[in-house]
């Protein structure tokens, strides 16, 4: 009897582990956000904005592209500009997935799974993190709608899911011990790419891929004074915002799933992710200033420059509002990140982008 309750347990455990939204939000945290819409204004504000986009995608089609194309090609390339059409499904995505999650109306509901569906069938991973890591928006919907899908549509979308995951792990940038995207932040976007996957399916594989990795790229990436790899290579503030992104999402994850810290754990030399973030923090508050790109090692920022591309121009400060996502999303580690949210955004409200407001349930 006591080993076929064991079993029973286990299989319990098994089931939650599958089903666990560590991405998004929980069943617990939904209600905490469902009475902040209802009461607080702010968030009421915030939320009305999808809101009125998933009430106009209602009578729209989906428009997925089979090839993301974003990666080395300026603003101006046909491929981009029909890329950055494409991608603003992503955006009506979330916003139907979270309408859905805050009204329970269930046309939200089946016109999200048709969005879903439609990328799933027709998009395909190329291993380039740079474009996958734009996917965010279609994980998070999918980890709060994943139980409210039919058993054939989960599969095709999370066999869709698995094939940009092994693309990332499997592609040849990274097998090159030379190679310049071995640690850059390349790396720091494909590692958050997998690991959303891994703990949106529960796969173990892809979990122990993304821990090790993790680990390294915090030991290669950053340094122990705050600063990076990315700043080093480019002289532009904005990449190391950029590799900083997608590792506060990831540690986001994992410190949700597993309890395990990785704003906060230093490596070796002593570098981490909150140093780097507080290494941003002079700039943010304007403190200080950094002319960007003026001694960048890459010829593609040269032709963003000169193909006069907005927050590319040489030698131009680093503006202290492209910190904001990075100390938005930290915030979730600590709050004292919110007073420079709160500062940027030249506001006093407690709630003052949806990513506190986010940090706010889940805390």
């Amino acid at each position: 009897m006591k080993t076929k309750f064991i079993s029973f347990t286990c299989s319990i455990f098994l089931l939650i582990s599958a089903n666990a939204q560590y991405l998004s939000l929980n069943k617990i945290e939904t209600k905490k956000l469902i009475s902040l819409v209802n009461t607080e204004k702010d968030v009421k504000q915030l939320y009305l904005k999808m809101e009125r986009l998933a009430n106009t995608t209602l009578t729209e089609v989906p428009n997925p592209i089979d090839t993301i194309v974003s990666e080395g090609h300026l603003a101006t390339d046909p491929k981009k500009i029909r890329t950055v059409k494409s991608l603003a499904d992503l955006h009506k995505i979330y916003a139907l997935a979270i309408s859905y999650t805050i009204t329970n109306k269930d046309t939200y509901k089946t016109k999200c799974i048709e969005y879903l569906m439609a990328w799933a069938t027709i998009n395909k991973g190329m291993g380039n993190p740079i474009n996958d890591t734009k996917l965010d928006p279609i994980f998070n919907a999918y980890d709060l709608l994943k139980d409210q899908i039919d058993p054939s549509s989960k599969a095709t979308i999370e066999a869709w899911m698995q094939q940009v995951a092994d693309a990332e792990i499997a592609s040849p940038r990274y097998k090159s011990v030379n190679s310049k995207t071995l640690f850059n932040n390349w790396n720091s976007h494909r590692i958050k790419v997998v690991g959303s996957i891994a703990y949106l399916l529960n796969n173990k594989a892809y979990k122990v891929f993304t821990d090790s990795s993790l680990k390294k790229q915090i030991l290669k990436n950053l340094h122990a004074d705050g600063s990076g790899m990315d700043l080093e290579e480019r002289d532009a503030l904005h990449y190391h915002v950029y590799t900083l992104e997608p590792l506060i999402v990831i540690a986001t994850i994992i410190k949700r799933a597993t309890g395990v810290d990785y704003f906060n754990y230093r490596s070796a030399t002593g570098s981490s992710i909150k140093n780097s973030v507080d290494f941003l923090l002079p700039f943010a508050t304007g403190q200080k200033t950094h002319p960007e790109y003026v001694n960048s090692t890459v010829a593609f920022d040269k032709k963003r420059a000169e193909n006069k591309e907005p927050g590319f121009t040489i030698g131009a400060n680093f503006q202290p509002i492209a910190a904001v996502e990075v100390l938005s999303t930290a915030a979730y580690f600590s709050e004292t990140y919110l007073q420079y949210v709160q500062n940027l955004l030249t506001t006093k409200s407690k709630y003052p982008n949806w990513p506190t407001v986010l940090n706010s349930v889940r805390n």
